[in-house]
């Protein structure tokens, strides 16, 4: 049984894990070579009816590893992002420049081709080539969930403790 508690403990762990990789904002220092919009078309399931939407694209080449990537520009609500049409001009602005210009991308997310899936930016702003960027809000909010996750281990060790303790006393004779 305690097996099987573990391996559970370890797979919600690993849900979270890769929930939270998947929506914690990340930054790359980029050169944009482009932008596109693009007509999608999707397939609602429950009803079986088409609808489509244009999607802003960002084309870039990452300024240390020199690969190609690829994101998609669309407003979110959760990020509180409402200037995607902004952001495309920023972005089209750093494409047409003579001058390569290094620019910070900030986004969430990640590229899975297979179900034709790309890292939605956040923000873009155009930085010098020595710039550093430190994720000081990530790091606050992975130091404050690590203590969460600490505090809420030790309070179910402690009721496991005391479930089991309760269980291994003898009844009483009558």
């Amino acid at each position: 049984m305690r097996k099987l508690g573990v391996a559970l403990a370890v797979l919600v762990a690993l849900l979270f894990a890769v929930t939270l990789y998947y929506f914690m904002p990340r930054a790359s220092k980029v050169l944009v070579t482009g932008t596109e919009v693009k007509r999608m078309d999707t397939k609602e399931p429950a009803s079986g009816e088409h609808r489509s939407r244009d999607v802003r694209f960002i084309y870039a080449t990452e300024q240390k590893s020199k690969n190609a990537l690829v994101f998609r520009n669309e407003d979110n609500g959760w990020y509180f992002k409402f200037d995607s049409g902004d952001i495309a001009a920023e972005a089209s602005k750093l494409a047409k420049n003579e001058v390569e210009e290094t620019a910070l991308v900030k986004y969430y997310g990640i590229r899975i081709a297979v179900l034709d899936s790309y890292p939605n930016v956040l923000s873009l702003k155009e930085v010098g080539s020595d710039y550093v960027y430190v994720p000081w809000v990530n790091m606050v909010v992975l130091v404050v969930l690590l203590i969460l996750f600490i505090w809420a281990g030790v309070k179910v060790r402690r009721l496991f403790t005391a479930a089991k303790a309760k269980l291994s006393k003898k009844p009483e004779a009558s």
